[in-house]
């Protein structure tokens, strides 16, 4: 054990002993806040040597579990040591080619994407400000009226709705 640890657990160990010893002297003679203070004390004390120890067989076993992984990956490169490399699997001939039908389908849509672009290159670049024009006019017919939308002065209800001489 390091210095370092075993400074730390006699430090832990004294902070038990003494808190507890104080905790019973306090209570025999009746003075309960330092009774308090001292169990407090104790108790966190307590509580930080059990986490240490936790802490403890958590670092083992995870130590432990490494060390089986590692064993187990280098059982398993030494059992394929032997076998024939494939970089591209999905090319060795088998009987089933339905393997390279994720290459294809990325390489359709690697096409499809820059055909895509093509069109809108040309569109972009051969349409100009007419577009712009005649885009504008067709769409003149959803603004809003000049006066906004409460000005009913071209409404052919208005005298129907409201009286003559004033408003609701």
């Amino acid at each position: 054990m390091r210095p370092q640890r075993l400074l730390v657990m006699l430090l832990a160990v004294v902070t038990l002993a003494l808190t507890g010893g104080y905790l019973f002297v306090y209570l025999y003679r009746w003075e309960w806040n330092r009774a308090i203070i001292s169990g407090i004390i104790f108790l966190a004390a307590e509580v930080a040597v059990i986490g240490w120890a936790l802490n403890n067989k958590l670092n083992e076993l995870g130590r432990s579990v490494d060390r089986a992984r590692a064993d187990r990956i280098a059982r398993h490169l030494d059992a394929s040591r032997n076998q024939p490399s494939t970089a591209f699997d999905w090319l060795s001939p088998r009987e089933s080619r339905t393997s390279v039908f994720v290459p294809i389908l990325m390489g359709a849509g690697l096409a499809i994407s820059g055909l895509a672009w093509v069109v809108e290159w040309l569109g972009r670049n051969t349409a100009g400000r007419v577009s712009d024009e005649h885009l504008a006019r067709s769409l003149s017919r959803l603004a809003p009226p000049p006066a906004g939308f409460l000005d009913d002065r071209a409404d052919p209800l208005r005298d129907i709705r409201a009286p003559a001489g004033g408003r609701f």
